[in-house]
């Protein structure tokens, strides 16, 4: 068997049926998560080919094994599979499991701030990340290999490794010094407990080998805008070559995945140099990968992020990218990005890249003009925005209500999503703020969520057909119509209260728990006898 298994958690190992909106959903605590919801909706089981080979895997667990494919280990040697075939695939041969993470402990910021609105409790990131981790000590004991555990999330397991079994922390990118490490496990040589991966130039990062979880493709890696609260500000900014990206578009669409998503922190960045655009490269990006796609019967391209002050110095190729892949208002593209604060002082001091080219104190100006743009051309963002930057007064919070405000007064099209502000480990922010609680936030910040929330559920009730369109199968989309509709209403009611009282976190919400038949049986009583 393989020398080298690489896995992830079962929040990371799914396609979310075929839509990648839905693993926001695994974010929430998981007591808020019926089991039947999560393990049949939110992270269907990942298929497996012949000796428990993945036959597609979250986009990073594919990078390290091209990795070391071109490093030279063999394809016998390394094995990427699902956490439920773990135990099927470990053996006396295996010397190493690498263990890709993003929210191990449930402290990402979306996972925080649900976790915070809702009264707490272990997230379903968290819970699936344990319940890995106790699998492979349990083999560990048996067969003595080594835990390597990378990716983004590796921050929240500082002190935390030997409660995990964790022998090696990666921190950084791969390609060059994963394969590095792992041969001197394999030499039976010492190595650090604490790893940092080095910079990769472009034109050393390898194409994937095995086909991407619902055809994600890296075309960026870094951001020159440099926020200080975000941690790919901290990788130098690079864009992937573009013979590298059309060879993981064709390989994904062979294996027969039904789409194709550009992976970026701002996919108007595509081919710049720091934040000088290309707009030629973006426009040839999108034509080539277009003409590759249509001969699989795909019509269009997908992407992750993009900023609203990109899109209004490259207003015709974002128009370009509508037209080419044909947008419509039935048939809209969701990418997110970041408003993160309406107050210019704010602005200037944690992310006045972001506004480049223009100034702070036009910002708010870049975002209500920029998110017109965007609707105009059928993209309906998911805006972003954050609570609790150092030192935010009474007054920044009423200049973000009132841009929220004249956003809904203009009938934009989208979600405005509130975060509480999280010191990501690695980022310039780190160890300036701690996490906050509801009850650390003034009043302005308080409502300030709110009107946040209001509009964007506003907005979800008229989109979420769309959204969930790319589920494959029919009666999992027709579930996850009804759930919506039920968690739409039921978080109106949870804002509402909170907007009266946010206490009631603590003392009702807290203490609601869904994940079992019973508990989801008790809950339906009591809220019905909480409405008489």
């Amino acid at each position: 068997m393989a020398r080298i298994i690489l896995t992830a958690d079962r929040a990371l190992f799914t396609d979310f049926n075929g839509c990648e909106a839905l693993g926001f959903g695994l974010c929430m605590p998981l007591r808020l998560v019926p089991r039947f919801v999560e393990y049949r909706i939110l992270a269907p089981p990942a298929p497996v080919g012949r000796g428990g080979r993945a036959v597609f895997a979250p986009y990073a667990l594919a990078k390290v094994e091209a990795a070391l494919l071109a490093a030279g280990f063999s394809r016998n040697e390394v094995l990427i599979t699902p956490p439920e075939h773990i135990e099927k695939v470990v053996d006396k041969d295996t010397a190493i499991v690498g263990v890709h993470v993003v929210d191990p402990q449930g402290l990402a910021p979306v996972s925080w701030t649900l976790r915070v609105l809702s009264g707490g409790g272990v997230t379903c990131t968290q819970y699936e990340f344990e319940k890995l981790m106790e699998k492979l000590a349990k083999l560990r004991v048996k067969y003595k290999f080594k835990v390597i555990v990378g990716g983004p999330g590796v921050w929240q397991l500082r002190g935390l490794e030997k409660k995990f079994g964790i022998d090696v922390v990666f921190d950084g990118e791969a390609e060059l010094t994963f394969p590095l490490i792992a041969k001197k496990i394999l030499n039976g040589e010492d190595v650090p407990k604490y790893v940092r991966g080095d910079i990769v130039p472009s034109d050393k990062v390898p194409p994937i080998f095995t086909p991407s979880r619902n055809g994600v493709v890296q075309i960026t890696r870094g951001c020159p805008r440099k926020c200080q609260f975000c941690s790919p500000t901290m990788f130098f900014f690079r864009s992937i070559p573009i013979d590298v990206i059309l060879r993981e578009v064709e390989l994904n669409l062979k294996a027969g995945m039904k789409g194709i998503s550009y992976a970026t922190e701002d996919v108007l960045l595509y081919g710049a140099r720091g934040l000088d655009p290309n707009p030629r490269a973006v426009m040839n990006l999108f034509s080539r990968t277009l003409e590759i796609a249509k001969r699989y019967g795909i019509d269009r391209v997908g992407f992750s992020h993009v900023t609203l002050s990109s899109a209004l110095v490259l207003k015709n190729v974002v128009k370009f990218i509508t037209d080419i892949n044909g947008f419509t208002e039935s048939e809209p593209i969701f990418p997110q990005v970041g408003l993160e604060s309406g107050s210019p002082r704010i602005v200037s001091m944690y992310f006045r890249g972001k506004a480049y080219p223009w100034s702070p104190e036009e910002w708010p100006n870049v975002v209500l003009e920029g998110s017109k743009l965007l609707n105009d051309n059928y993209w309906y963002p998911c805006l972003t925005y954050i609570i609790g930057f150092p030192n935010s007064t009474p007054e920044d919070y009423l200049k973000t209500t009132e841009l929220i405000d004249k956003l809904r007064d203009e009938g934009f099209k989208g979600w405005t999503f509130p975060l509480l502000l999280v010191p990501i480990g690695g980022t310039q922010i780190e160890g300036k703020v701690n996490f906050k609680v509801l009850k650390d936030l003034s009043r302005e910040a308080l409502d300030c969520m709110i009107a946040g929330w209001m509009l964007s559920i506003k907005f979800s009730r008229s989109v979420y057909p769309k959204v969930f369109s790319s589920i494959r199968n029919r009666l999992i989309r027709k579930i996850a119509y009804s759930v919506t509709e039920k968690a739409i209403e039921a978080m109106e009611n949870w804002i509402l209260a909170i907007r009266r009282n946010p206490e009631v976190v603590e003392r009702e919400f807290s203490g609601i728990n869904i994940r079992y038949l019973p508990s989801l049986i008790a809950t339906v009583i009591r809220c019905r006898i909480l409405q008489h």
